[in-house]
């Protein structure tokens, strides 16, 4: 059957369109549980995690976080597994296998009799999740022109929010059919319709280009970089890109390794600790107290009712899409260094507000100002601190070594989402209110690593990346240098002077013209 015949900026946007489909289910699975947890129709179907009344609360507590928090480390293994499958498959093949393991975890949550099979299933899911997060956004990175990556790879973000929303509200209503378990099932089938539109989508879209060329297979690289520049094949442009790419990939090569962790002129360990770091705080910002335990934080530690719990759940996560939806028009504006800055300052506000009220004794006009803090949190988060570290970490990897180095990232940032979800229930019942303080400490942590070490790519092409790490020889260069550099494509640039046979000697950056 002949599909659609995308081409240029189509096949960009349907590129963008099907990985923020797929990231629907990321936002939608992981929040899935929030307002399952307190249903009478779930409990009453797993009762082992219920934590209903106090008594059950002290006994089933660390199994509803395990249960909870083990979506995550499917997830992260299935970020890890693109260490060694995302460079064979490539970017769109990946992408399909990792909706069918989704299909396939999604059918298994929806009819669980028992918690086992709900747990498997809620693993198989995360698997593939996990595998779109370590692909999707290299995929569309590598296939977008540098001056709207950020903004088409952010479109996958607000799509998980929107994931986050619908099931909030999703959940709201069906709360109010509370003897059938349709209440739980149709939520968590629901996310299916998603996926099966992006195994519709993917097998007419395009592979990576830079990625064909990374594996020698210059001619289809050449056929798709055509189609997405909506030009003939033998067009100068075509050309141009081929060079620039075919460029970069032999100034990597000048390493000899192929190793993520290897001290190669390309300094593939500065970048893969840099991308491992900024997942890590991510995810140590403290959202997930809010995204995974919202509704019962409302309820049990707030005192508002179950209905005004859920509304109020319904609004956070809807105020929270607004939010994650403006990045897409800020982040080719202000660029990433403002927004990750903005997204740990604002986080480490939120927590220290939230630690300071709940350190009280809790009335309505405390709960209100938790609101407050907890509105800000999701409006610094989603803009500055959701998606931009997966996108950073493939705009700094080298080519060589993106798939090695996203995969690594994603699974830091699942292994960390996976840490927080499992110990939240548990610090919340043991220390309470001061939980937030360790999220105050780790955001002013990441505010001054951000400052200090991640250069800014806004308008570089991953070519031009390249040339910030090319022969620095200290961690904080990178950042003076992107300062320092004219933003162009590779093109502009004679990137070969700047790499020479003795890799220890500094090489400055020579424009080969005058801007």
């Amino acid at each position: 059957m002949r599909g659609p015949n995308w081409r240029g900026r189509s096949l960009r946007v349907a590129l963008a369109i099907t990985g923020a489909l797929a990231w629907v289910c990321q936002g939608y699975d992981q929040a899935l549980m929030n307002g399952l947890l307190t249903l009478p129709t779930f409990e009453a179907a797993f009762p082992s995690i219920s934590t209903a009344t106090p008594a059950l609360a002290a006994k089933h507590s660390t199994l509803q976080g395990t249960a909870v928090a083990l979506y995550a480390v499917g997830a992260a293994v299935g970020a890890a597994s693109c260490y060694f499958i995302g460079d064979r498959l490539g970017r769109k093949w990946t992408t399909f296998a990792a909706a069918c393991i989704v299909l396939i975890g999604v059918l298994l949550q929806a009819t669980s009799f028992q918690l086992a099979q709900l747990i498997i299933g809620r693993i198989i899911t995360g698997y593939g999740v996990g595998t779109f997060t370590a692909t999707i956004p290299t995929w569309v990175g590598e296939s977008t022109e540098a001056h709207q990556r950020g903004s088409l790879i952010m479109l996958e973000g607000s799509a998980a929010i929107f994931g986050i929303m619908l099931v909030g509200w999703m959940e709201l209503g069906f709360y109010y059919v509370p003897h059938s378990e349709v209440s739980w099932r149709f939520p968590i089938a629901f996310q299916a319709v998603f996926v099966l539109l992006v195994v519709s989508a993917v097998p007419f879209l395009e592979e990576s280009p830079r990625w064909l060329l990374s594996k020698n297979r210059i001619a289809e690289a050449r056929v798709v970089i055509a189609r997405l520049e909506d030009v003939p094949e033998d067009s100068s442009i075509v050309a141009a890109r081929l060079q620039s790419y075919q460029t970069s990939l032999e100034l990597d090569s000048q390493g000899y390794s192929s190793n993520p962790f290897a001290k190669t002129p390309n300094r593939h360990l500065h970048r893969t600790i840099l991308a491992i770091a900024l997942n890590a705080f991510s995810q140590m910002a403290g959202i997930n107290l809010i995204v995974f335990y919202s509704t019962s934080i409302l309820e049990h530690s707030l005192g508002y009712s179950a209905h005004l719990a859920r509304v109020i759940a319904g609004c956070l996560q809807t105020w929270q899409f607004f939010t994650a939806t403006s990045a897409v028009f800020l982040i080719d504006r202000f660029g990433r260094r403002k927004l990750l800055l903005l997204g740990a300052i604002g986080m480490c506000i939120a927590n220290a507000g939230l630690a300071g009220l709940q350190s009280h004794h809790v009335t309505s006009t405390i709960a209100g100002g938790c609101l407050f803090f907890e509105f800000m949190a999701l409006f610094c988060f989603p803009i500055g601190y959701f998606l931009v570290p997966f996108l950073y970490s493939a705009e700094i990897a080298p080519l060589r070594v993106r798939s090695q180095v996203t995969a690594m990232s994603g699974c830091t940032n699942w292994l960390f989402n996976f840490l927080v979800a499992e110990v939240t229930p548990k610090a919340i019942d043991s220390i309470g209110w001061r939980y937030y303080l360790v999220y105050v400490c780790t955001n002013a942590t990441a505010a001054v690593f951000i400052y200090f070490f991640l250069p800014e790519t806004k308008n570089r092409t991953l070519e031009d990346v390249d040339a910030f790490f090319i022969g620095s020889k200290g961690p904080f260069e990178p950042v003076r240098d992107s300062h320092r550099f004219v933003a162009g494509t590779l093109e502009d640039y004679d990137l070969e002077k700047k790499v020479k046979e003795t890799p220890d000697e500094r090489i400055e950056y020579i424009p080969k013209h005058d801007d």
